[in-house]
């Protein structure tokens, strides 16, 4: 039992039923924002597949009919959006299954921080809050990753699609096409991602996630599996 003062344990109890509340909703609309992802980035997907199919059947017949060659079909221009098409087929699927967001406290949280009479049962509210807070935060950064990778998918699926019109359109008329048209599609890139949001969510997503300190733990874990393994392997 908490032992303190009759006006402070009541306003302790409304700030942390007022935490609860707070942090609960927070969590809603962070489930609601992944979950939004979740389904655009599979539609996406699907689009990307019937777009796959599609292209692979023309090449197919066009190759079959013999009134073009292989040569002639496959170009810089095809390649490149035939190869951005099936890396956003891999970011929307990713973006996808990827999500693993916390909506709810875990057996662990309740047994050892509510269930263990640490506090009075009002005050318990605390611990909860605590522990959505904890929730909060990674589901912040998930969002993050999640949607620097939507963002990502959306890029590669317009270049795709600039790109297989550029190579179309150069099989029928390669005057038409110039490295200066490239060039203008670099530019467009650059404009989408600016106005796409990128640029600002790549940020967050660098801050919160911090990938040099992920990196440098992944290298040392493995590091210290593989001593231990040689050390097993050398008492054998």
């Amino acid at each position: 039992m908490v032992d303190i003062p009759e006006d402070e344990y009541e306003e302790r109890v409304a700030r942390a039923q007022l935490a609860r509340e707070e942090a609960r909703e927070t969590i809603s609309e962070q489930t609601s924002t992944l979950s939004d992802i979740d389904e655009k980035a599979i539609q996406v997907f699907r689009i990307n597949i019937v777009v796959a199919s599609i292209l692979v059947t023309g090449l197919s017949i066009a190759v079959s009919s013999k009134n073009l060659s292989s040569k002639t079909l496959i170009t810089p221009y095809t390649t490149t959006g035939g190869l951005l098409l099936f890396t956003s087929i891999v970011l929307s699927a990713t973006t996808y299954t990827s999500t693993a967001e916390k909506i709810g406290i875990t057996r662990e949280s309740i047994a050892e921080g509510i269930l263990n009479q640490q506090y009075d049962y009002d005050l318990v509210e605390e611990e909860i809050a605590l522990k959505y807070g904890q929730m909060i935060h990674y589901n912040f950064r998930k969002n993050a990753s999640n949607a620097l990778l939507f963002t990502l998918t959306l890029l590669t699926a317009v270049g795709a699609i600039c790109y297989l019109a550029l190579g179309v359109i150069g099989i029928y008329n390669s005057d038409v096409v110039t490295p200066f048209t490239n060039a203008l599609v670099l530019i467009f890139f650059a404009l989408f991602g600016k106005f796409s949001g990128l640029y600002g969510t790549l940020r967050r997503w660098w801050k919160l996630t911090d990938p040099p300190d992920r990196l440098k733990k992944w290298l040392s874990k493995w590091k210290d599996t593989a001593i231990r393994m040689l050390e097993r392997g050398e008492g054998s």
